[in-house]
């Protein structure tokens, strides 16, 4: 059986129509019109992944994923929003919160899936190796166990793309990624003229390591990111 998906999205007819399209791919799917609807479903269906639309008609999205990703049951499920071309800050406020993709309406349906697949897809590809583990400037990566540790044994948690970022520049610690790289790698995108995404998990990631560990990700200016052994 398929991944299940959750899709929270007010439009009756867009639901059904993301619902339709994503189960011709095998996707096991489940819609709900509203945040506490979709809220109650998290809790009953335990998906792998959640499509959240912004503009709900109870609670906004934001709140729906701020809801999602600050209870410990649920918040490493991967929250890819669906929002309109005039929720610039919108988009930014749902990744400050923890959601770890978005895509911007009017989209289709091939590129929401290439979206969905590269996420699950990206979920496997960075747990390499059995009892592989990581440690560099004070900070502790067990990857089988997906342990962050830091200046053992405070132990941190990290969302799903974070955990990933980190293992990126870890694994290449000293060495300048550039941001282009890091945004096809982890989410897939081709343009990068329109997307914060990466500047926000950083900003997320700098903070839950802490105030000594976070300096470790440097910004190289006009070009990425480095973690500085």
């Amino acid at each position: 059986m398929g991944e299940k998906i959750l899709i929270i999205e007010d439009d009756p007819q867009v639901a059904d129509f993301l619902k339709q399209s994503l189960e011709l791919e095998g996707y096991q799917c489940s819609s709900a019109l509203n945040g506490i609807d979709g809220l109650n479903k998290i809790k009953k269906e335990n998906p792998d992944l959640v499509l959240l639309d912004l503009g709900l008609p109870d609670i906004d999205g934001i709140e729906v994923c701020k809801k999602i990703k600050t209870n410990i049951i649920t918040q490493k499920i991967p929250i890819i929003m669906l929002t309109a071309r005039t929720q610039t800050e919108d988009r930014v406020t749902g990744l400050e919160t923890g959601a770890d993709d978005y895509i911007v309406k009017p989209f289709t349906p091939q590129e929401l899936l290439a979206r969905i697949k590269g996420m699950f897809r990206r979920m496997g590809y960075y747990v390499s190796e059995p009892e592989e583990i990581i440690s560099k400037g004070g900070v502790t990566m067990e990857i089988t166990s997906r342990r962050i540790m830091v200046n053992i044994p405070t132990e941190i948690d990290l969302a799903p793309k974070e955990f990933e970022l980190l293992y990126l520049l870890m694994r290449n610690s000293n060495k300048a990624l550039r941001r282009e790289y890091l945004l096809k790698t982890l989410w897939g995108y081709e343009d990068t003229s329109d997307s914060r995404t990466l500047d926000v998990h950083i900003q997320r990631l700098r903070k839950k390591l802490g105030e000594q560990a976070g300096k470790r990700i440097e910004t190289v200016e006009s070009y990425g990111y480095r973690f500085v052994d």
